[in-house]
């Protein structure tokens, strides 16, 4: 629980389960669709959650094939580079997942500044 806590703090982390919208008031979760540019226009209350979810989501989902790309190109590079291919492998376990949160958290925050 303290780790779920301190990774949500975190620049670019959002709320994706439908378990921690769902403790969300209605009027919070209006308020964050408007936030990240969705409209309620045509939305019953029970289709705000799922609306919210796909825009919270629609930001990150963008950046997951270029990421993949640089991680399979860093691990491509770092299996040339080294002589283990087991050493190789943390740099595609470690690259895409960084990428998409710290370029995300960054367009979020653009978006918030303008």
């Amino acid at each position: 629980m303290v780790l779920t806590k301190a990774l949500e703090r975190l620049p670019g982390a959002i709320r994706l389960m439908p378990l921690q919208l769902e403790k969300l008031p209605l009027d919070e979760c209006r308020r964050l669709l408007l936030e990240e540019g969705g409209s309620l226009e045509g939305f019953f209350d029970d289709a705000i959650r799922p609306a919210l979810e796909r825009a919270l989501g629609r930001r990150y989902c963008a950046l997951f094939g270029p990421a993949i790309a640089l991680g399979l190109l860093s691990w491509g590079v770092a299996a040339v580079a080294l002589t283990s291919d087991g050493q190789a492998l943390i740099a595609l376990a470690a690259v895409p997942a960084p990428c998409i949160l710290a370029v995300g958290g960054m367009r979020y925050q653009a978006q918030k500044v303008q």
